[in-house]
């Protein structure tokens, strides 16, 4: 690889980690199993490695994800509160017990092995024995306070028990994981299914979003647990080592891990690993691995910590369920872009302590790669997710006479659902991966359904309580046709909506609807962002649907755009310049006066977009590129977007962006490094939006100020050398202030 497409490759895989990190840690709600994130972080890590030029402080790989949302008040943790790093094969683990020999001059290691819960991991605070905080990760220094919502866990002591002759410490940090038990969550879901909702994915997934709920009764009612395992900040020190800790834990009457396996040297550690996958499965919690811990806290003073994790812990993820069976058929799915998904319809099989009778078969070209064929006895795998996977077939048990799949085919050349046209087309990576066959009917039922699933969902508008079950009833009885004729439905109507059949009633109920009615009411007020991404804009995703909520005052100026058709002129720009480039590989020049006046003609165009990039372009992020401007433009100019411009207006629903009028930051630009005292980073651009500045992510002479906090990384180096101007958070209050 070269420098050039390994920059390339960092910059895309950057973006990619910094998404999956904001739907893990804040939407609680992944798109990828952990597996295949740690891949990319991986990859990542290795590419910066190989190419330390382009190694970024501000980089994902060197940060600890954020978990941290609007609405609950941040907390300094008094000891920094790391993640921790993976590993996935034997041979991994014991380079790592080989890097902590050498770093502790000693081979004759003794380690703890625990399960690795799979929940939301918080931070304790006692005082004097007495409950005064409960703080999440956060991004490591600082988090959100759910103690509110923590004290709601009927298994956590407010008080430390009383050990005679031994009292508490006068500040204690301890650390552990929020979960929800299996039984808990299957009784959730039953709640969510008879109700019509939409149901969760997972039980962590489900924990992370309750415990940030605002509501502290509806977290009550979901019946969290936690676990204790880990030890921050101590005043004065109780324990010398892990085994300590777990003991004394326990004897102050905290919740703690089942069984704790001692191992002296990773060959012991080892077989605990695998001790411990045999038993997990009867664990009330769910466990997707092992934990290795150093067990003497000296030791682990010694080895130390890297940007993000601890060298003297690692976690061992253990391979996720699989299982065999048939695959009875394909069936196809239409979503809310009109992808049509396959999925594979199997042969009920038990994996993981559920019964499984569907997985996904992700697209036609994955079906094909692996050439899994209707008949096929397959491998399954639960990673996680409701709905499992499906990894491969067994070709030598194949049945004579089966046949390729063909997804065309399948469904006579029309979309299974209206019968409309289908086409072949490159699809956004949310959707399905690469090319896909896509409905091009945009009323298709089907996709209205999608779409207003999606309106409702809590990463859109959070209209709780109208899953896809009621979505798809709404559609059918021709109550809503786009997603804002949601409102025009009254509470009497939703609440007689039968979700069952005429011979089998199940009625919504007036409970029900009338949350849904607070909660669309609610939405009114939500910014132009989050109705822009409610909206199922093509190309606009949620990090797209940020950057353009902020730039723009309401829909209106987005429709009309001059940001989004400044990017599609510098696009048309740089494409003109690369083929009238002397070199170009496509029209290169053939004579000398042709070269000169390409040259000339390249500096002209060089200089229109340098004027773009320092003008309506400056700051904008590499996200809002021309195929999301040409998407947006074209989406509001035509029959769609002017329907929903016009519901909107009618129903006096009018979203407002962030940007602001001439402020005292008009014309200038900021960049942002290092954690500040008070705000959150957000918050920080938001105030310097609303103020009429600019935030770019990059440092050059054209940048106004930078604004630094602590661990301020290599953008503070560049603003030095460049003489660009640095302020901290007071000197921009003050600014704002004047």
């Amino acid at each position: 690889m070269t420098p050039a497409e390994a920059q390339t490759r960092i910059a895309e895989l950057r973006v990619a980690v910094a998404r999956h990190d904001e739907l893990y840690y804040r939407q609680a709600a992944p798109e990828i199993t952990d597996h295949d994130y740690d891949a990319q972080k991986r990859e990542l890590a290795g590419l910066e490695e190989t190419f330390p030029q382009f190694a970024s402080a501000d980089s994902p790989t060197q940060r600890v994800g954020d978990d941290r949302v609007a609405g609950f008040q941040e907390v300094a943790h008094l000891q920094r509160m790391l993640s921790l790093d993976n590993t996935y094969n034997e041979a991994e683990l014991r380079a790592w017990h080989v890097r902590l020999a050498k770093l502790l001059e000693t081979d004759d290691l003794r380690y703890t092995v625990e399960p690795k819960i799979d929940g939301l991991a918080v931070s304790l605070t006692y005082e004097d024995g007495r409950l005064v905080r409960a703080v999440t990760r956060g991004k490591g220094d600082r988090g959100d306070d759910v103690t509110a919502n923590a004290l709601t866990i009927v298994s956590l002591p407010r008080m430390l028990a009383v050990i005679p002759g031994v009292p508490p410490p006068r500040v204690v940090e301890i650390r552990g994981e929020i979960y929800l038990t299996a039984a808990e969550f299957a009784r959730i879901n039953a709640e969510r299914a008879a109700a019509g909702e939409e149901l969760y994915a997972n039980p962590r997934n489900t924990a992370a979003g309750t415990i940030k709920q605002l509501d502290t009764a509806e977290v009550a009612r979901r019946k969290l647990s936690i676990v204790l395992y880990s030890l921050g900040h101590c005043e004065p020190p109780a324990v010398r080592s892990q085994t300590g800790l777990h003991e004394r834990l326990r004897a102050w009457g905290l919740p703690v891990v089942e069984r704790l396996w001692h191992a002296q040297g990773i060959d012991a550690a080892w077989a605990a690993i695998g001790e411990l996958d045999a038993l997990r499965r009867s664990f009330a919690y769910g466990t997707d691995g092992a934990v290795v811990k150093l067990d003497d806290f000296g030791q682990q003073r010694t080895a130390g910590e890297a940007s993000k994790a601890p060298r003297w812990a690692i976690a061992y993820k253990y391979k996720p369920d699989t299982a065999r069976t048939r695959l009875l058929a394909i069936t196809i799915q239409v979503g809310k872009t009109g992808v049509l998904s396959p999925v594979a319809e199997l042969e009920p099989v038990l994996l993981a302590g559920s019964t499984i009778a569907r997985a996904t078969l992700h697209n036609e070209d994955e079906i094909r790669r692996k050439d899994i064929r209707v008949g096929d006895i397959v491998e399954i795998e639960k990673a996680g997710e409701v709905i499992p996977a499906v990894l491969r077939p067994f070709p030598d048990e194949r049945a004579p006479g089966a046949v390729e799949f063909d997804l065309f085919a399948a469904v006579g050349g029309k979309c299974p659902v209206c019968g409309g046209a289908i086409a072949r087309v490159e699809v956004a990576a949310e959707d399905a991966q690469g090319v896909a066959w896509k409905c091009q009917n945009y009323d298709c039922r089907a996709q209205r359904a999608g779409r207003l699933g999606f309106f409702c969902s809590r990463r859109a508008l959070a209209i709780d309580g109208l899953g896809e079950t009621v979505a798809a009833k709404l559609v059918e009885l021709e109550l809503v046709r786009d997603p804002p004729d949601l409102y025009d439905v009254p509470l009497e109507t939703l609440a007689t909506l039968n979700l069952g059949t005429a011979d089998e009633p199940r009625i919504f109920g007036e409970k029900n609807a009338t949350k849904i009615v607070a909660a669309r009411e609610a939405a009114r007020a939500l910014p132009l962002e989050k109705w822009l991404y409610a909206l199922s804009v093509p190309d606009v995703g949620e990090t797209t649907a940020r950057e353009l909520g902020r730039r723009h005052r309401d829909f209106a100026a987005l429709a009309a755009s001059p940001l989004l058709r400044a990017v599609l002129q510098k696009a048309a720009l740089l494409d003109q310049r690369e083929l009238e480039a002397p070199a170009s590989r496509k029209n290169p020049a053939k004579t000398d006066e042709e070269k000169t006046r390409r040259k000339e003609l390249c500096a002209r165009l060089d200089a229109e977009i340098a004027a773009l990039d320092a003008g309506p372009l400056a700051g904008v992020p590499a996200e809002v590129g021309p195929a999301v401007a040409a998407s947006a433009l074209r989406f509001f100019a035509n029959g769609p977007g002017v329907r929903l411009l016009a519901k909107l207006c009618t129903l006096g629903i009018d979203p407002q962006g962030t940007v602001a009028a001439a402020g005292v930051f008009t014309g200038k630009t900021f960049v942002l490094t290092g954690t500040l005292p008070t705000l959150k980073r957000e918050d920080a651009e938001q105030k310097i939006l609303a103020a009429g500045g600019k935030v770019s992510g990059s440092v050059s002479k054209k940048t106004s100020y930078v604004l630094a906090g602590a661990d301020a990384g290599s953008k503070l180096e560049k603003a030095t050398a460049l003489g660009v101007p640095v302020i901290d958070e007071a000197e921009l209050l003050r600014l704002l202030g004047s």
